[in-house]
């Protein structure tokens, strides 16, 4: 009997548990992630992390017309200098089901990461605040939390990065997604260049849905940008 079982439409009455990820069960949990992408290949990625310290010196009536290359330099900007905190993963089919693997759940992933400490690493006070507020405990996580050359060393191996033109992956204004990422999987800063197609390999280059080719406000390259970038 196959693993993975196909879910349920999510209509039904199948609840969605989200499944923790630290350092001691990471391997198990891409072993599953690697057993469920063939049958749920559309990845939706959400990233936290310590807010943004740096902005457009524009008043906010023109922030909407900001360049391509004005966004993308923000964007890198912080990456470069921030660390990822948490990274939210779900799979699903192209009729929104999520795996189950047989039991009475949907699953979706987060992934806690060990890399950002409070006490020495840059970070935006109110958006360490609003994540504490949502439960994140920044302790914890460097204490259980999974080291960011560990998962890139496993995403890689995955399947989930690959010439694989069946994989889509979505995000909500996912340009900050997108770029840590990158960030994680080439262990460098973002290239200067948004259209320097080195920053990762062809090889490893995957279809991308937005939601909106054009962004609410300049902290978000466009739909285009982030083709052009990966």
């Amino acid at each position: 009997m196959n693993q993975i079982t196909t879910a349920s439409t999510m209509n039904s009455s199948k609840p969605v548990h989200l499944r923790e990820v630290w350092a001691d069960n990471l391997v198990y949990e891409f072993f599953l992630i690697k057993e469920a992408i063939s049958r749920f290949p559309l990845v939706a990625l959400d990233t936290e992390f310590p807010g943004t310290l740096f902005q457009l010196n524009r008043d906010k009536s023109s922030l909407s017309h900001a360049t391509p290359y004005e966004n993308y330099c923000l964007m890198k900007w912080n990456v470069d200098l921030l660390k990822i905190i948490q990274l939210g993963m779900t799979l699903s089919d192209s009729h929104g089901n999520l795996p189950s693997f047989g039991t009475e759940f949907h699953y979706a992933w987060q992934f806690n990461f060990r890399d950002f400490n409070i006490e020495h690493d840059h970070h935006n006070e109110e958006s360490i605040g609003l994540l504490e507020r949502q439960g994140i405990d920044l302790k914890k996580n460097r204490e259980k939390g999974i080291d960011s050359s560990d998962f890139g060393r496993l995403i890689l191996s995955s399947g989930l990065v690959s010439n694989n033109s069946s994989i889509t992956w979505i995000t909500f204004h996912g340009a900050y997604d997108f770029g840590f990422l990158i960030k994680i999987l080439t262990r460098r800063e973002l290239p200067s260049d948004m259209r320097d197609n080195g920053a990762v390999s062809k090889s490893r280059r995957e279809r991308i849905a937005a939601d909106k080719p054009h962004h609410r406000d300049a902290r978000w390259p466009t739909k285009n940008t982030l083709i052009l970038w990966l």
